[in-house]
């Protein structure tokens, strides 16, 4: 099975078109989302629709969409957060509240774990170091476990007794599951904050056991031009073109 493996859409609708043309291009079968579907970005409702309408799609709770469907306190949240949050539920109609408030925090298949941050905590915990990925080991069985929330492409490895290996992933960075425990974060779609500006994704090849990074060329002056008519924060704004 093919999966297309996306997080942190964040309401970039131009970025989200492509990479979905991207699966399309590579036969994808299933898609895998890490969530947050909302949350900076200007058009949140045309993504919650997207996704909605995504056949032989898993995803998760991210924390913007629980902060904005009132599951999560909005203390965690910046203000330009909380800008396009309050944006973002003035938007949204009654359907796409209601679907992103019935996402789950966890799911488990035979093929994968899915989570937003960690195992651990999947709402608010970055997974951003080796001691922490030992931590959350107990809280998952099924590797590899997909996990978005830090923006940025990156993998955590651990095999019997040795001690852990992380690492970033570059494009078209390929990793072989060679039966260790991984977890696998495919970077954002909507808001990469590794440098690189290009909406970033995945392939899961689960009958393979392989995992490619990818990285996809947008326009994201449409996305800055929505941005401004809406009166963002410029910071938010800026940053897109600057992938931080």
């Amino acid at each position: 099975m093919l999966y297309g493996v996306f997080s942190d859409v964040h309401a970039n609708f131009e970025a989200l078109k492509a990479v979905l043309a991207f699966f399309r291009k590579n036969t994808v079968s299933r898609f895998i989302c890490c969530g947050d579907l909302v949350g900076y970005g200007p058009q949140p409702g045309e993504c919650v629709r997207e996704v909605m309408g995504l056949p032989g799609l898993d995803i998760v709770l991210g924390n913007h969409d629980a902060a904005l469907t009132g599951k999560m306190e909005l203390r965690w949240f910046n203000k330009n957060a909380l800008t396009a949050i309050a944006f973002a539920k003035k938007e949204l109609s009654k359907i796409e509240l209601v679907y992103l408030a019935a996402l789950p925090e966890t799911v488990k298949t035979e093929d994968f774990t899915l989570v937003h941050g960690t195992p651990r905590k999947p709402l608010t915990e970055y997974l951003l170091s080796e001691d922490q990925f030992l931590e959350n080991l107990a809280y998952w069985d099924r590797s590899p476990c997909f996990m978005g929330h830090s923006h940025t492409p990156i993998y955590f490895r651990q095999s019997g007794g040795l001690p852990p290996e992380t690492g970033f992933l570059r494009p078209k960075a390929k990793i072989v599951l060679d039966g260790a425990r991984y977890m696998l974060n495919p970077g954002s779609v909507g808001q990469p904050r590794d440098g690189n500006h290009r909406a970033s994704c995945g392939l899961y090849n689960s009958k393979k056991k392989t995992f490619e990074i990818f990285r996809v060329d947008y326009d994201f002056s449409k996305t800055q031009e929505l941005m401004r008519a809406a009166g963002f924060p410029g910071v938010l704004i800026e940053r897109l073109a600057f992938g931080l």
